[in-house]
């Protein structure tokens, strides 16, 4: 739910009301009026808008849209809706259109009253009533019209008196002449009445047949709704969810007081942790530094837990689901009792070591999901036995293998911390140059009362002060001394560990900048790629153009010198197209090449394999695509070997490679390329370059063997083929040609 909130598009408003009762009344015979119908109709809109709202959604949140499966019995109660839709107005009031027969009675009750209102114009500006009026105005008691008259007058007008003003100077009055039309009128407002009361009977009746679908209804949208206000406080807390365990485990990161969060901007964190090698965590430190707040939070997000919230710390964090919570925070006097402040926080000892005796006997794993939170255990009493009571109490329940947090001012609790395996100290920081708490918690070291401090900070005398310092032992003063400067460092330490992990984090963030950077970078380079490419493609057009018209003009002239010069001209643009396009490599010697070496041709652009090693020849054998063809040995480049073959096309080989005769060419030769398997773009590129080298050679056909597949490469070839300026004309190929898995080009 919380992350469907924090989507594009957010959870329909659960606010409803609460028909139950209505439901109830409606099983029973009885007939609901025209608001409680309404509010079914709003339950029911609500449930069909939640309804349709997870169904778009339940790819992202599959277990919320569970719970909203029971609404899927909506669509039975389409009809219920359309029905009260169809009767009730958003206000709550019946439609006049609800029935013919309700607009009937409706029209015929506002003719009715137009008719009565006229004749009270007429009344009102008649001179016969001028003098008997109190005011000129007409007014209704109990349904029917009526004049304001004088008292003293009355006897004037005949009529019927219905009500008289608080003072007694003016009497409502019903005159005679409008009697029997405010009698039409009553008559009127009593059908409707009575149409009205049937209309909410026939739609109560159908709101009693759905009744239960309706309850089921209700039932969910109350749960949503309660998931919803979890999801809205976690936004509100900025909480998380947390990993949970059966085994008293509770590792806190970044933990927040909830109230705090609600109440002020800021907050201080902390890290809390109590793991398998701690049963009891002992927190010392000064008054108003936080250490029943922190008592709290581990108590409190024990409860939240098992409430299904989030919690306020970080989404690293995990909690115990604990099955018990006991604990003993602030003042339990009770003098009405006869119970001092030792004596009522020892009942609750009392209390709590039976219950938990009980529960835990013979049964460790109970003991261990029970949590204990001691506020300042045995105090108003003497220190010493205080301190020995509390010591014992929290050695036994440590044995009972409970998961304990208790807050002291007692040294020897803070020893046994220190000391005992399975006890661990924290403690709460206070700044003595400030002279105020920081509300800072450190795991592992005891704390200071900071008790002459706080006092001095609240404004005690100071001589007082000086004369308590005087009277504290040496050993005490020492160990004060020690703590605040174990303070000291362990702050310096906590600082200097935050400034290393933020220091990390940056490092972290540069290198991901750095890698979308080049990310950028590379994504730039392949648009100016794709431009330069783009461009030198209009350039060979226009050279394929030239070529053209070279080829027009040899056969009307035969200029041999010009058709080689326009020739050579598109070679040169399609060594500067690789040079620009391709990397720069080292070209290998002829000496170094061998039988499986990749080579290119120059002059032809085209790329194959050495079927033969070259040395000593002057013509040797290459294979291009699917043929071979005899290559000039002066024309080899080698090409260095990449992890992948370097973009070979399948241009038109020679004419001695790929040269067939077909019955239908009139024994003309033709040149094929194959563009079978291939995408639409690159056979096209293919068919272009395949286009080119029969031009130039001058081939009179080309064959394009690009197969059935799905036609769409046929009829992409097919299309470019009309407008292409060596086209004459195309058919597809005859039987023995390859069928419609081929088409033939007439070349011009």
């Amino acid at each position: 739910m919380a992350g469907l909130l924090e989507g594009g598009e957010p959870v329909p408003a659960l606010s409803f009301p609460d028909i139950r009762d209505f439901l109830t009344r409606a099983r029973k015979g009885g007939v609901l009026e025209a608001q409680e119908l309404r509010d079914c109709g709003i339950v029911l809109a609500l449930m069909e808008e939640l309804d349709r709202y997870m169904t778009r959604q339940q790819a992202n949140a599959p277990a919320l849209a569970q719970i909203v499966v029971p609404l899927q019995s909506v669509k039975s109660l389409r009809a219920l809706t359309l029905a009260i839709d169809a009767a009730i107005q958003a206000d709550g009031s019946i439609k006049e259109s609800a029935t013919p027969e309700l607009r009937r009675l409706t029209h015929h009750a506002q003719d009715l009253k137009q008719e009565m209102r006229q004749h009270l114009d007429q009344i009102l500006r008649s001179r016969r009533y001028e003098e008997v009026l109190q005011e000129f105005y007409f007014a209704e008691r109990e349904g029917r019209y009526v004049l304001p008259v004088k008292a003293d007058m009355r006897g004037r007008i005949p009529g019927i008196v219905h009500d008289v003003s608080a003072s007694g100077a003016t009497v409502f009055l019903e005159p005679r002449e409008l009697v029997e039309l405010n009698n039409s009128i009553k008559v009127a407002d009593l059908e409707i009445e009575r149409e009205v009361r049937r209309i909410l009977r026939e739609l109560t009746a159908l709101v009693a047949a759905k009744s239960d679908e309706l309850g089921h209804g209700v039932e969910v949208l109350t749960e949503c709704d309660c998931i919803r206000a979890k999801a809205v406080l976690s936004r509100k807390l900025n909480a998380h969810p947390v990993s949970l365990n059966d085994c008293g485990r509770v590792v806190l990161k970044q933990a927040r007081h909830p109230l705090l969060m609600m109440a002020k901007d800021s907050v201080v964190p902390n890290d809390i942790v109590l793991d398998e090698t701690i049963r009891v965590l002992v927190i010392s430190g000064p008054n108003t530094g936080g250490k029943t707040v922190t008592l709290k939070i581990v108590g409190l997000y024990a409860l939240m837990v098992r409430a299904g919230l989030h919690v306020p710390c970080g989404p690293e964090s995990e909690m115990a689901l604990f099955t018990d919570l006991y604990a003993d925070i602030g003042d339990a006097q009770d003098l009405s009792r006869d119970l001092s402040s030792f004596s009522a926080h020892i009942t609750q000892m009392v209390q709590l070591l039976s219950k938990t005796v009980a529960r835990s006997s013979g049964a460790q794993s109970i003991a261990a999901r029970s949590l204990v939170l001691l506020d300042e255990p045995v105090t108003s009493t003497d220190p010493q036995e205080g301190a020995a009571l509390a010591e014992a109490l929290l050695c036994h329940l440590a044995s009972l293998n409970m998961k304990v947090v208790a807050t002291t001012h007692y040294g020897p609790l803070k020893e046994l911390a220190q000391t005992t395996p399975g006890f661990a100290n924290a403690s709460v920081e206070f700044d003595v140059s400030r002279l105020a708490p920081t509300y800072r918690l450190f795991l592992g070291i005891p704390g200071g009362s900071s008790a002459l401090e706080i006092a001095a900070r609240l404004g005690m005398d100071e001589a007082v002060l000086q004369d308590a310092r005087s009277r504290l032992k040496k050993d005490d003063r020492r160990l004060d001394e020690l703590m605040a400067d174990l303070h000291v460092k362990q702050r310096q330490l906590a600082e200097d560990v935050t400034r290393a992990a933020q220091a990390r984090s940056d490092a972290e963030r540069a290198a991901r900048e750095v890698e979308e950077l080049k990310s950028r970078l590379e994504a730039t380079e392949r648009e100016e790629r794709k431009g330069i490419k783009k461009k030198l493609g209009e350039q060979f057009q226009r050279a394929r153009a030239e070529v053209q018209e070279t080829v027009d003009a040899l056969k009307r002239d035969q200029k041999l010198i010009k058709a080689k010069e326009t020739k050579q001209r598109l070679v040169e643009l399609e060594q500067q197209t690789r040079s620009e396009l391709v990397p720069a490599q080292e070209p290998i010697p002829v000496d170094q090449l061998d039988v499986g070496s990749i080579v290119e041709i120059a002059g032809l652009g085209m790329t194959g394999t050495l079927l033969e090693s070259p040395q000593g020849k002057k013509r040797v054998r290459v294979r291009v695509g699917e043929g071979e063809l005899l290559a000039t040995v002066a024309n080899l480049v080698g090409v260095a070997r990449a992890d992948e073959p370097t973009g070979q096309r399948a241009p038109a080989p020679s004419r001695g490679a790929f040269a067939g005769r077909g019955p239908s060419l009139e024994g003309g030769e033709q040149t094929v390329v194959d563009v079978r398997g291939q995408a639409a773009d690159e056979a096209v590129d293919q068919v272009v370059a395949a286009l080119d080298r029969a031009a130039l050679s001058g081939a009179p056909f080309l064959r394009i063997i690009h197969g059935h597949g799905t036609g769409r490469l046929k009829s992409v070839l097919r299309e470019y083929l009309k407008e292409s300026p060596y086209v004459a004309e195309f058919r597809p190929g005859d039987r023995a040609e390859g069928g419609d898995g081929v088409t033939i080009a007439q070349l011009r």
